[in-house]
């Protein structure tokens, strides 16, 4: 099973020579989408009523009220808190941002990127052929998300314009790649690259270290995993049970291969472990994509905390079975980087199915944010969709799923990592402004 990200926007334009605003790149990947034509036409006519040309209305906060109104309309179900008056009115849609933001201002990504190295990805040369697809498919995306040279643009210095400085987010924590051998040898983002992240930024991020699988080797995998906790100063850990070796992948649960990592992480004092679980994309084997290796080590090693990345969509029903069925567990988590900015525009029915489960059976504690940008570019436009979205009545009075409350929002958005990740959340008496976050 491959994960393109692109099978569902044909003709959505990739790339642009004028940079996008956030509003912008939301509204293009609803226009991208299944409902795209149907979309189009309704924001059509609210450009129209706002006496705007289309091209300038589609970089507006209304035209991307618009889009969610559109999406209302077409389906039947209110799937985004939004009003008429917003899609032309700017003043409408401006108030409405604000009480939005209301109490979900403290906000931590869980779920974040840099994406290119500073000798960059030369196919044959240190980059394998599979190595070159990956890069590819990140290129793509940046460049439809309104970054014009796609992965190049994937930096530390945008790290910080993007995310930290070009969205609500207060707190974010990034993520390695490895498969270093398809990257001539090296980690695809080297850890020493990573880390000028954390240098830039130590007040407003968290580093996670990777890039280990103990098909390299477990001494080695150990030794590595030492050397971040001491060099590096690593948090925790975000690491693929897809691997590029000949064995091509692992499993957390094996307790001759995985379980001395985790013993090690004990001593080091690690207790957040994440796995990439779910989208099992391009050369990589979907079995390692599902989430059932977390069952065993969620018993066996109670005092770490086990988080799924991507809500292991499109398996998240097994994922939150984990928890569903065995409800006495409190150490498992996930987050949303990908899944939802994949589903909320153009697949709306199953981005609340997806939400829905998680927080039914999982849990309201245990569900965090994520972006998974700078592949998306610049986060705001998913900030402001997730401030609007919501479960519709006919799914919540079906499938027993919760109401996806302000408070629950706030919960999703920030509250849930801050006790994850040991963060205290300082309250500012300035609603709009960002809240000031200190390590405890």
């Amino acid at each position: 099973m491959e994960f393109n990200v692109f099978q569902y926007f044909k003709g959505f334009e990739r790339s642009r020579k004028d940079p996008m605003t956030p509003e912008e790149q939301g509204v293009s990947y609803f226009l991208g989408g299944h409902m795209g034509e149907r979309i189009s036409e309704h924001l059509d006519q609210y450009a129209a009523k706002a006496k705007v040309s289309r091209r300038d209305f589609l970089k507006t906060a209304s035209g991307f009220a618009a889009a969610m109104l559109a999406v209302n309309k077409i389906t039947g179900m209110k799937f985004f808190d939004v009003q008429e008056a917003e899609a032309y009115e700017a003043a409408a849609v401006k108030e409405m941002t604000v009480a939005k933001k209301m109490g979900t201002e403290f906000i931590v990504d869980q779920h974040t990127h840099i994406c290119w190295r500073k000798d960059g990805y030369i196919q044959g040369v240190n980059t394998t052929e599979k190595g070159m697809w990956f890069v590819q498919l990140l290129d793509d995306l940046g460049k439809a998300m309104g970054l014009p040279n796609g992965t190049r643009d994937m930096t530390v210095e945008n790290f910080g314009k993007l995310i930290l400085e070009g969205s609500d987010t207060s707190v974010a924590i990034f993520n390695p790649f490895g498969f270093r051998e398809d990257y001539g040898g090296k980690d695809m983002v080297p850890i020493e690259e990573q880390a000028e992240v954390k240098q830039r930024w130590p007040d407003r991020t968290i580093m996670l270290g990777g890039g280990l699988t103990p098909n390299q080797g477990l001494g080695e995998t150990l030794d590595r995993l030492q050397m971040f906790v001491e060099d590096y100063k690593i948090s925790g850990l975000k690491l693929y049970t897809f691997d590029s070796t000949p064995k091509r992948g692992w499993w957390f649960d094996d307790e001759r291969m995985a379980y001395p990592i985790w013993e090690k992480c004990r001593k080091l004092g690690l207790k957040n472990i994440g796995c990439h679980k779910g989208i099992p994309f391009g050369q990589f084997m979907a079995r390692y994509a599902h989430a059932e290796d977390f069952d065993a080590v969620a018993d066996d090693f109670t005092d770490l905390n086990w988080i799924a990345f991507h809500s292991g969509w499109p398996y998240q029903g097994e994922l939150a079975a984990l928890k569903g069925f065995k409800p006495q567990r409190k150490n498992l988590f996930t987050e949303l980087g990908s899944t939802f900015a994949a589903t909320v525009t153009n697949r709306p029915v199953e981005c609340a199915h997806i939400l829905g489960t998680l927080l039914r059976d999982l849990g309201t504690d245990s569900v965090m944010w994520g972006t998974d940008s700078a592949l998306w570019g610049n986060p705001q436009w998913q900030i402001d969709a997730f401030r609007r979205f919501r479960i519709p009545d006919q799914l919540i009075e079906g499938y027993g799923y919760p109401q996806l409350t302000d408070e629950v929002k706030a919960k999703v958005f920030g509250l849930n990592a801050s006790r994850l990740w040991n963060l205290k959340v300082m309250a500012n008496t300035e609603p709009a402004a960002t809240p000031k976050v200190v390590a405890v």
